[in-house]
């Protein structure tokens, strides 16, 4: 049966059906840019909305293939999981902000100059456009739960499996960040930026299994991390060194440690 072949070879059908959805909108873009011209395809547009739904879309049509509704009420399930401890809601929501300020401090005691903009998003869209800035910040909402739906909410589990928690998050953020490649190629984030970014995209997997392993598997929490991260990136200017980069490798690495590599779960720690 269809099922039972979709159900044995689930991730990787997954990984594929995701990076083709995508990718199908986001080469184009990159080619572009590569080449010199104008994008042809609005971020905030419905084919942009499309590309960050790849996940969210490839996960939909295999829990459905799979197990029917069934398996479409199991994968929205999670996003019911808000009754966790308050400690998790303020990590989520300050962590990104927390970063950034840190890594802005260590900056300035040791004499790193440079022009810090608030809200880089206005000049982004510029005052004739001023008003695409509050869409832009709910078009966060449908886009991170569009990611997050397949990354934490269909690939995780399973990967978790087969693989202890942190080779899971290992290789669901290698995924990811090649996932990202050709959408970050059309921003113009090319040469270094591109393993730099790759870097804290392995990263950033290694703590959204800490909080989804760490509040009983509640995407609600990764989606609401997921949201407040590009919300931070909207409203404070990027770093120009490296030392957000390494300040949340730091903590990653700390998270490992005392979360163990084994099950990334301090469930110990709820209220």
């Amino acid at each position: 049966m269809l099922s039972n072949y979709v159900k044995r070879f689930e991730l990787h059908l997954f990984f594929l059906t995701s990076l083709l959805i995508s990718w199908s909108i986001w080469i184009p873009e990159a080619a572009a840019t590569l080449s010199g011209r104008d994008a042809s395809v609005a971020a905030g547009g419905p084919l942009g909305l499309l590309a960050v739904w790849g996940p969210g879309l490839s996960a939909i049509i295999l829990s459905l293939l799979i197990k029917g509704k069934a398996g479409l009420r199991e994968l929205f399930s999670p996003i019911r999981l808000w009754r966790v401890g308050i400690q998790w809601y303020l990590i989520v929501l300050l962590y990104p902000t927390a970063i950034w300020l840190l890594a802005r401090a260590i900056d300035v005691l040791f004499g790193q100059t440079y022009e810090l903009k608030f809200m880089p998003i206005i000049s982004y869209f510029g005052r004739e456009q001023a008003f695409m800035i509050p869409i832009a910040f709910i078009s966060i909402l449908p886009n991170t739960i569009g990611e997050e739906l397949g990354w934490r909410g269909f690939a995780l589990p399973k990967l978790q499996i087969k693989y202890n928690a942190l080779s899971s998050s290992i290789i669901l953020g290698l995924i990811w960040a090649i996932w990202h490649i050709p959408l970050w190629i059309a921003l113009g984030r090319t040469g270094r930026a591109l393993p730099t970014d790759a870097l804290v995209t392995i990263g950033a997997a290694i703590l959204y299994t800490w909080v989804y392993n760490s509040t009983g598997g509640s995407l609600l929490l990764v989606w609401v991390f997921h949201f407040a991260t590009t919300a931070t990136g909207y409203l404070l200017t990027p770093i120009p060194t490296y030392t957000d980069d390494i300040v949340g490798w730091i903590i990653v690495v700390l998270v490992i440690i005392v979360a163990g590599p084994k099950h990334l779960s301090c469930k110990k720690v709820n209220m």
